[in-house]
């Protein structure tokens, strides 16, 4: 080497920091990191030892916290306890530690996750690598995929009210496992450590409440029966009618923008007796999720909420069931195998027999005659077939079916007054009103790799309202007869097939595809009146004898990663078309769900939802009733259209035992309408019912907090809503925006459940809400008449009610104090239960409906208040074998 050249390399030399070319694999490190990113760990070994980091922000994730103490380590010691809890290598490269991540074999673990005794599916199982750090959830038919490092020894399952199970794998390779579960022996879920449970603000999806059945059944019984909707209304952003009317509003929406599935399959009125009670008999659910928001892209067709619930597969082991009679029904349950561990079956039933109870007593007071009938009843009934084929594949059959009756018949002979031996004539009449739905799913579930996951469904469902008039008269002295008779039936129809997809390629990335279409057939309303006894006969009297089809086609993908280990995205995109009278109509719904970890466990979410509705309920301003008329979108009224945005804080205490969080709201609604001041419920779902309503647009924005105590002896929820929900028409209220019938401005519910023992158990609900909106008359104008002489007894004159604006008075404030109390003994073949529920405890008059009475003495009219449900006990007796 020449002197310049040597002269020139000690130049360069002296311009580095000794320390620079000092470090090496045995330089002694001292540390300290207490849940610190791995980023700050390199940022301290670069400052205080000069040794340099490389690396690709794309490829190596320095974001994961540890917690660190080491003193004088060598340095490649360090670097192996700070990187390959990760699977990050670190190589020097001259003077500096390059960073890139490991390439190891992975393999995948799927199957499903089941009840050990019966053989059913668990949905929303956890399913946990505590090595990895990594788990996921089985779906909504308890299937799970979870994609691991080859070197995986072990997993850990659990499920509320499950014993969790630590499951050994096997060595190598791909596998398809069942993952078994035991109940707990007790009634009390048991702790479930910080590994094996996620936590409420790592849960990307917001909004959405899960129902454990337990709660359903713990919830105080109005009249002995145990029932979901009325669980549904206890929580923030819920809201249902009038005591004892039906219909039930989510975060300011109609009742009509509810999506009821049951298996998937659309159910179109969800009540029993005016909403009273629901058609879910909780014997046989499953599982129940509400979503309120954040809808997932799977989900369309309505506006406010999605209510999906699942019927039980069957137990593939063992028969057993149960029987229950309460104040108002009796029911029954069963269950079992058709074949051990290939085929299940499930089958219940239920009936009110009030009508059976009161039969002579209503026969005697409405005069109905000896040969008279009266019935009031409901009855549902639901069965299930459930077979497994093969590993990879499983077909499910179900149906339900369910109906509300009033039949009142009256049946008279009439003697001769001048000879009572003798009969004059003979009188029979009949009246029924009637609702009910029906429904169908054949479902069939294909395993084709440990990743793919489809569900084939073909379902159909109807809803139908009719009333029937029979009238007879015989004479017996003279040749005289007349026959009458009318009929008033409504109906929708629904058929549906569809394909979904759920594809797991790593546990922190999933991804939900597929594709549907349904065929509606509405029928809003038909009318016919037959007279046999005219003469000559009558042409044909039926009018709105006609269907209108509608044809709806989805095509939805959706995908939930986790970005980093603080950052979740779950994105999506509802595709939908509605052709109906040779018009199509699009819509394109992207959905966006954020959650980021905050410091100190709690989570920020954010949600961005747009859906679309294209049919319609014709519906009265006064309440929901089994009349209201579903019909579709036309040229003239278009599909419903909705935005919603909601943001939210989150978090679960580290010993789960709360769980708490907020959301605020804001909801935009295009197209919703109503009828016009002088439409009529009846006569307007002829061809030409799109004339008789107005078009608008409504809102809604509030703020839900919920609180809820999810283990120990005393578990239940608090929640408050501060919500308004509004609608502007052009043609009412003088086109001002005016408050919705379901805005309330407060809500407060508080549900307390007390396991004293593995005998006893206590529930308490308490429920406020602010009074409901209310148009009244703001004055009143006497009518005129001219004097006459020749008729001194002149008739009270009209009296004319002028409306103020629309919806601008207030109910009084509605609350109500539920109580139960439940016995529960187990024997060696079988376990009884005692229930006694106290519905409206402290007898509130909460009221059903307003009405202006006049009182002619006084020469004063006031507003009266009706109220139709006041303290109301209620006894149940159930076995289970």
């Amino acid at each position: 080497m020449s002197l310049t050249a040597k002269l020139l390399l000690g130049m360069l030399l002296c311009c580095f920091p000794l320390q620079v070319l000092a470090w090496d694999w045995h330089t002694r490190i001292t540390l300290s990191l207490k849940d610190q990113p791995l980023l700050v760990a390199c940022q301290l070994l670069e400052k205080n030892y000069g040794i340099h980091f490389s690396y690709s922000r794309d490829v190596v994730d320095l974001s994961h916290r540890i917690t660190l103490e080491v003193r004088n380590k060598p340095l490649k010691k360090v670097l192996e306890l700070l990187f390959e809890p990760y699977d990050i290598s670190s190589s020097r490269i001259g003077n500096q530690v390059v960073l890139t991540m490991k390439s190891k074999p992975l393999r995948t673990i799927s199957g499903y996750v089941e009840d050990a005794r019966t053989g059913e599916k668990l949905i929303g199982a956890t399913v946990y690598c505590p090595a990895q750090r990594a788990g996921t959830v089985t779906n909504q038919y308890g299937f799970y995929s979870i994609t691991l490092k080859k070197d995986t020894s072990s997993l850990y399952t659990s499920y509320i009210g499950y014993t969790p199970q630590r499951y050994k794998l096997p060595a190598t390779g791909n596998r398809q496992i069942a993952i078994g579960l035991q109940p707990t022996n007790s009634l009390q879920e048991i702790v479930v450590t910080e590994n094996m449970k996620a936590h409420l603000q790592e849960q990307t999806q917001m909004s959405k409440v899960n129902i454990p059945v337990s709660e359903i059944e713990a919830v105080p019984r109005l009249l002995g029966e145990a029932d979901i909707m009325r669980t549904l209304q206890s929580l923030p952003g819920v809201t249902a009618g009038a005591d004892g009317s039906g219909g039930m509003s989510v975060r300011g929406g109609s009742p009509d923008q509810n999506l009821i599935l049951l298996d998937g399959t659309p159910v179109f009125n969800s009540e029993h007796v005016f909403g009273i009670f629901s058609v879910f008999n909780p014997d046989i659910i499953k599982n129940a999720d509400l979503y309120k928001g954040a809808f997932p892209a799977r989900y369309g067709g309505r506006l406010s909420s999605i209510i999906d619930v699942s019927m039980k597969d069957g137990d593939m082991k063992n028969y057993h069931g149960e029987v229950s009679i309460s104040t108002i029904a009796a029911k029954f349950m069963i269950e079992g195998p058709l074949w051990k561990d290939k085929t299940s079956f499930i089958l219940s039933g239920r009936r009110s027999y009030i009508d059976l109870l009161m039969d002579d007593a209503v026969k005697s007071v409405m005069d109905l005659g000896e040969n008279g009938d009266f019935y009031a009843f409901f009855y549902d009934a639901n069965a299930r077939i459930n077979h497994i084929f093969s590993p990879k594949d499983r077909l499910y059959l179900s149906a339900f079916g369910g109906e509300d009756a009033l039949i009142i018949s009256q049946d008279h002979d009439y003697e001769n007054t001048d000879a009572p031996d003798q009969r004059r004539y003979r009188e029979k009449s009949s009246f029924k009103l009637g609702w009910g739905n029906l429904t169908g799913t054949l479902r069939w579930n294909h395993v084709f790799n440990q990743r793919l996951f489809s569900n084939v469904t073909f379902n159909y469902s109807q809803y139908f309202f009719l009333t029937h008039y029979h009238y007879n008269f015989q004479s017996y002295t003279i040749n005289e007869h007349s026959q009458l008779y009318g009929r008033y039936t409504s109906r929708i129809q629904n058929a549906v097939g569809k394909i979904d997809f759920d594809y797991r390629p790593r546990p922190s990335h999933a991804v939900k595809f597929g594709v549907a279409s349904t065929t509606h057939i509405f029928k809003p309303g038909t009318f016919f009146f037959e007279d046999d006894s005219a003469m000559p006969s009558l042409p044909d009297t039926s009018y709105n004898n006609f269907s209108t089809v509608g044809v709806d086609m989805v095509l939805y993908g959706e995908d939930d990663w986790q970005l980093t280990p603080d950052l979740h995205l779950n994105a999506g995109l509802h595709a939908a078309g509605f052709l109906v009278e040779k018009r199509f109509y699009r819509s394109v719904q992207p959905r966006l769900g954020l959650r980021y970890l905050l410091p100190k466990s709690w989570a920020l979410k954010a949600a961005y939802t747009h859906m679309y509705q294209p049919i319609h309920l014709l519906t009265n301003n006064g309440s929901n009733l089994p009349t209201d008329l579903w019909v579709p979108s036309t040229p003239k009224v278009k599909p419903m259209l909705s935005k919603q945005l909601t943001i939210g804080i989150a978090k679960t205490t580290e010993d789960h035992q709360y769980e708490f969080s907020l959301e605020g709201y804001y909801k935009t609604m295009n197209n919703v309408i109503e009828y016009t001041e002088y439409a009529s419920a009846f006569s307007s779902a002829g061809k030409k019912w799109d004339d008789q309503v107005i078009i608008g647009h409504g809102r809604s924005y509030g703020t839900e907090v919920l609180l809820e105590k999810k283990q120990g002896k005393t578990k239940g929820w608090l929640g408050y809503t501060l919500a308004w929900s509004d609608r502007q028409f052009a043609e009412v209220n003088k086109g001002k925006r005016f408050p919705y019938k379901y805005d309330a401005r407060h809500n407060l519910e508080l549900m307390v459940i007390h396991q004293f023992n593995k005998n006893w158990e206590i529930s308490a609900g308490w429920q406020f809400s602010t009074g409901k909106p209310l148009t009244l008359p703001v004055a009143s104008y006497e009518g005129i008449q001219e004097p006459s002489p020749y008729d001194p007894q002149q008739p009270v004159p009209p009296r004319a009610d002028e409306l103020g604006e629309r919806n601008q008075f207030r109910t009084s404030n509605i609350h109500r104090l539920d109580l139960s109390v439940t016995y529960t003994k187990k024997k060696r073949l079988w376990t009884k239960s005692w229930n006694l529920s106290l519905y409206n405890a402290y007898n509130q008059k909460n009221p059903f409906y307003y009405y202006v009475k006049s009182d002619p003495v006084a020469k004063e009219r006031y507003l009266a208040q009706k109220t139709i449900l006041p303290i109301l006990p209620s006894i149940s007796y159930s076995v289970k074998f």
